[in-house]
C-alpha cells in the first residue's frame, strides 16, 4: 500500500513532469476508447447472447453508472491515501475487469465484469486531472490540462473506428482483450513516471452513508434518462427513477451539510467558481454528446449514406478537439482566460448552428463539426483549469472526480434527453426530409447550450488563469 518512488534518473530530469502528464494522457485515452468502443458491439452482442436490445444496453449502462457513482468516493480515498496509489491500482482492476469481460459466458456475467472494469476506470478518472495539476508548475498547468483533454478526445475518436475494425476481423471478445497490452503499458508508465503524492489530507472516517445515497440518486437519474424514450416520460418506472433521484439527492445534500466528515466538503460547492464551472462542464458535454448521437442518424437516415461515411464525417468533431485543446494555453496568454471562454462558447455555438443549417451537405456538416470542435477543445481546457483553481490542493482528487461526475451526468442528458427530443420530432422516421427537420429542431437548442457553457465559464474565470496546487 506504499507508493513506488520514481527511478532517480527520471526524478532528476527537467522534463520529468511531462512524462507524468504523458502517463495520465495514456490512461485518459484508454478510458475513452473503452467507453466508446463497445457502442458498435450492441447488435453483435444481441445476436450472440440472443437477448433484447434493452438488455444488451446494460453493457454500457453498467459501466457508466458505476464510474459516475464511485468517482467522488475514489477521489476522497486518493486525497487521503495517495493519488498515485489509487491511480496505479486502478489499472490493475481495469485489466482484471477487461479479461473477465472477454471471457464472459453470458450477458449478465459480462455486465458484472463491466462493473469491475468500471471500478478501475473510476480509480483512474478520479485522479487524472488532479495529477496533471499537481505535477506541473503553475505556468504550465493549463497546457497540461489541454493535452489531457486532447487525449480524451483522441480516445473518443479512435474507439468506434477501432471497434469496427476488430468486429470485422475477430470476435467481440477482442474488444476487451485489446485493453490488456495497452493497459500494461499504461500501468508501467504510471508506476515509473508519476511522482509519489504530496499534500495529502488527514485520513478520516469514510462517509459511507453519503457515498451510498449519492450512488442511489445518480442511478435513479440515469435509469430514468436512459429508458425514458423506451417506456415514456410519464411511465411509472421513469417517474419513479426521477423521484428517487430527487428525494435521495435532496437527502444527500442535507446529510453532507451535517455530516462530521462529508464525502464532498460543502465549502467546495459553496465556491461560485467551482459551482458554475461544474455546471458549464455538464452543459458542454450535453451539447457535445448530443451532436455525437444525432449526426450519425442524420447521415444514415436523412442523407442515406453508409455507416463508414457517417463515422468519417463525425471524426471531424473529436479530432478537432484533440488538435486544439493543447493550444488553449497560448490563446489564454494572448487574450486572457475570460475572453478565451467567450470565444470558445461562440465557436461551439456557431459550429453547432452551422451543423444544423448545413445538415443537407456532408461537406458543410464536417466544416460545422470542426468549428464546434475548436470551441469545445478550448472550452473544456479552460473550464477544467478554472474549476481546479478553486480546489484546495489537499482535495485535488475530489475536485477532479467532481469534474468527471458532472461530465458523466451531462453525457447522460446528451444521450437520453437529446435522443428523446430527436425521436419526438420524427428522428426515427424513414423519410429523409422528416429526419432532416427533426435534426435541425434538436440541434439548434444545443447551440444555445454551448454558448451558455462558455458564458458560465467566463463568468468565473480569472483574467490570468492560474490553477491551484503545488508542484510535486
Amino acid at each position: 500500500m506504499n507508493e513506488l518512488a520514481r527511478p532517480s534518473s527520471i526524478r532528476s530530469w527537467s522534463r520529468a513532469p511531462w512524462l507524468a502528464v504523458g502517463a495520465v494522457c495514456l490512461g485518459a485515452m484508454m478510458a475513452q476508447i473503452d467507453s466508446s468502443i463497445v457502442t458498435l458491439a450492441y447488435p453483435t452482442l444481441q445476436r450472440h447472447f440472443r437477448v433484447s436490445l434493452g438488455a444488451v444496453t446494460w453493457v454500457g449502462l453498467a459501466y457508466l453508472l458505476t464510474v459516475v457513482g464511485t468517482l467522488v468516493a475514489f477521489g476522497r480515498f486518493s486525497d487521503m491515501f495517495g493519488r498515485k496509489l489509487i491511480y496505479v491500482y486502478g489499472f490493475v482492476v481495469f485489466l482484471l475487469g477487461s479479461v473477465l469481460c472477454g471471457l464472459a459466458p453470458n450477458l449478465w456475467v459480462l455486465v458484472a465484469s463491466r462493473v469491475v472494469q468500471a471500478l478501475g476506470g473510476a480509480m483512474i478518472q478520479a485522479n487524472s486531472v488532479a495529477i496533471v495539476v499537481l505535477v506541473l508548475p503553475v505556468a504550465s498547468r493549463t497546457k497540461g490540462l489541454g493535452f489531457q483533454a486532447a487525449a480524451q478526445a483522441l480516445g473518443l475518436a479512435i474507439g468506434p473506428t477501432l471497434g469496427g475494425l476488430i468486429l470485422g476481423v475477430a470476435s467481440w471478445r477482442w474488444l476487451f482483450f485489446v485493453n490488456v497490452p495497452v493497459g500494461l503499458v499504461a500501468l508501467g508508465a504510471a508506476a515509473l513516471f508519476i511522482p509519489r503524492s504530496r499534500n495529502l489530507s488527514e485520513p478520516r472516517p469514510m462517509d459511507w452513508s453519503g457515498t451510498a445515497s449519492m450512488m442511489i440518486s445518480i442511478i435513479g437519474l440515469f435509469i430514468a434518462l436512459s429508458f425514458a424514450s423506451t417506456f415514456g416520460w410519464l411511465s411509472p418506472l421513469i417517474v419513479g427513477g426521477f423521484a428517487v433521484a430527487l428525494v435521495v439527492g435532496a437527502w444527500f445534500v442535507r446529510h453532507e451539510r451535517r455530516a462530521p466528515e462529508p464525502l464532498i466538503s460543502p465549502e467546495l460547492l459553496h465556491t461560485r467558481k467551482i459551482r458554475r464551472g461544474l455546471g458549464a462542464a455538464s452543459l458542454s458535454y450535453l451539447a457535445l454528446f448530443g451532436l455525437l448521437l444525432t449526426v450519425p442518424f442524420l447521415i444514415e437516415r436523412g442523407l442515406l449514406k453508409s455507416t463508414p461515411v457517417a463515422g468519417l464525417v463525425l471524426l471531424a468533431l473529436p479530432l478537432t478537439i484533440g488538435l486544439v485543446a493543447p493550444f488553449a494555453v497560448k490563446v489564454t496568454r494572448r487574450v486572457g482566460a475570460r475572453a478565451t471562454a467567450v470565444i470558445a462558447g461562440c465557436f461551439a455555438a456557431g459550429g453547432t448552428g452551422f451543423v444544423a443549417l448545413g445538415a443537407s451537405s456532408l461537406v458543410l456538416l464536417a466544416v460545422g463539426l470542426a468549428i464546434a470542435g475548436v470551441g469545445f477543445g478550448l472550452l473544456n481546457t479552460v473550464n477544467n483549469a478554472t474549476v481546479m483553481s478553486g480546489v484546495p490542493v489537499e482535495q485535488a482528487a475530489v475536485g477532479s472526480a467532481m469534474l468527471n461526475t458532472t461530465r458523466g451526468i451531462g453525457t447522460a442528458f446528451g444521450i437520453a434527453a437529446v435522443g428523446a427530443v430527436f425521436t419526438a420530432f420524427g428522428g426515427s422516421s424513414h423519410l429523409g426530409h422528416q429526419v432532416l427537420v427533426a435534426f435541425r429542431l434538436t440541434v439548434i437548442p444545443l447551440a444555445v447550450v454551448s454558448l451558455l457553457a462558455g458564458l458560465l465559464t467566463a463568468s468565473v474565470a480569472q483574467r490570468r488563469l492560474r490553477t491551484a496546487g503545488v508542484s510535486s
